[in-house]
C-alpha cells in the first residue's frame, strides 16, 4: 500500500460487522437448502398414517383449549383479526392462537405453535363504525393497536376481517412429527359458552389427555406450517431469496476478515501492534 489507504477505526467496525451479518445469512442460506430437500420428497399424508419425521399431515381440528374468534364469537384454536381503515389500507394485524389436535379415523396429534403465521380462511368481516360500541373482547384486541384506537376516535370507520381455525375443519400441517407413548385419541363434543350473549355452540374438543402423534418444529427444519386454506396446499417455501446466503454469508464474513488481517499487517509494518 501507498499510504493513501490506511486501516482505520470504523473501517474495523465495519469488517466486524460484515463478519457478524455473515453468519445468519450463511445459516439461512443452509436452512433453505435444508428445505428445499425435505420438501422435494413431501407427500400429503393423513394423521391416522401416523408418519414420522418432516411430514404433511391433514386431518380435522379438535381444540384443547379454545379462544373464542373476536367477531363470530365461535370457539378455535387460533385466529387472525385484520384491522382496515374503510377508506385507506390496512392498519394492523392481530393474532392469537393455542396448540390443537388434529384428528383422523381415532388417531390424533398434538400440534404446537411457532413462530411462523398461520394461513387460515376468512370466516367473518363487519364495518365498525365509531359510533358502534364493540364487545369486550373486541374492544381488548383493538386496545392493542394505538392507530386502530386512533382512527375510531377520529370518527373512521374500521373494516374488521376474521380469518380462523375452527374445530371439526379440514387442516393440513406441515412439521416434524414424532410418536408419543400410550395414549387414546377420542374427539368428543363439548358445549361451550360463547362468553358474548349467554348462547352455546357445539364444539370437537380433545377429550383425551395424551396423543398419539405430537407436531412442532423441532428436527432441525424449524418448520411450522398450519393451514386450512382450500385453495392452499402444502408446497416449497418462498427460498430463492435465501439460497443466496450461502454464497453472500461466506462473501461478507470473508470480506470482514481479509479487511482486519490487512489492518492488522499494516498496524505491524508501522510498528502499532
Amino acid at each position: 500500500m501507498d499510504g493513501t489507504f490506511q486501516p482505520s477505526f470504523p473501517g474495523a467496525l465495519l469488517a466486524i460487522g460484515a463478519i457478524a451479518a455473515g453468519a445468519p445469512l450463511f445459516g439461512e442460506g443452509l436452512r433453505a437448502l435444508r428445505l428445499s430437500r425435505l420438501f422435494a420428497t413431501l407427500d400429503d399424508q393423513p394423521v391416522d398414517a401416523r408418519p414420522r419425521g418432516f411430514a404433511s399431515v391433514k386431518g380435522r381440528v379438535a381444540l384443547e383449549s379454545p379462544l373464542f374468534a373476536p367477531l363470530s364469537a365461535e370457539p378455535c384454536a387460533g385466529f387472525v383479526l385484520r384491522i382496515f381503515q374503510a377508506t385507506g389500507g390496512q392498519i394492523t394485524t392481530i393474532e392469537e392462537r393455542r396448540p390443537f389436535r388434529l384428528v383422523s379415523n381415532g388417531v390424533s396429534a398434538h400440534v404446537g405453535t411457532s413462530g411462523m403465521p398461520w394461513r387460515l380462511r376468512e370466516t367473518a368481516r363487519r364495518e365498525l363504525h365509531a359510533s358502534e360500541e364493540p364487545s369486550q373482547n373486541l374492544a381488548s384486541l383493538l386496545a392493542r393497536s394505538p392507530e386502530a384506537s386512533w382512527v375510531r376516535r377520529a370518527g373512521a370507520t374500521l373494516v374488521l376481517v376474521e380469518l380462523s381455525l375452527k374445530p371439526g375443519s379440514e387442516c393440513h400441517v406441515v412439521g416434524e412429527v414424532r410418536g408419543m407413548r400410550g395414549g387414546h385419541a377420542v374427539a368428543a363434543e363439548l358445549a361451550l359458552r360463547t362468553g358474548t350473549d349467554g348462547e352455546t355452540t357445539t364444539a370437537f374438543v380433545a377429550a383425551d389427555r395424551e396423543p398419539d402423534l405430537w407436531i412442532d418444529d423441532s428436527g432441525g427444519s424449524d418448520y411450522l406450517l398450519v393451514s386450512n386454506r382450500d385453495d392452499e396446499r402444502p408446497g416449497l417455501p418462498h427460498l430463492k431469496a435465501r439460497f443466496l446466503g450461502l454464497v453472500f454469508g461466506p462473501a461478507l464474513s470473508g470480506m470482514g476478515l481479509l479487511y482486519l488481517a490487512w489492518a492488522a499487517e499494516q498496524l505491524r509494518a508501522h510498528g502499532r501492534f
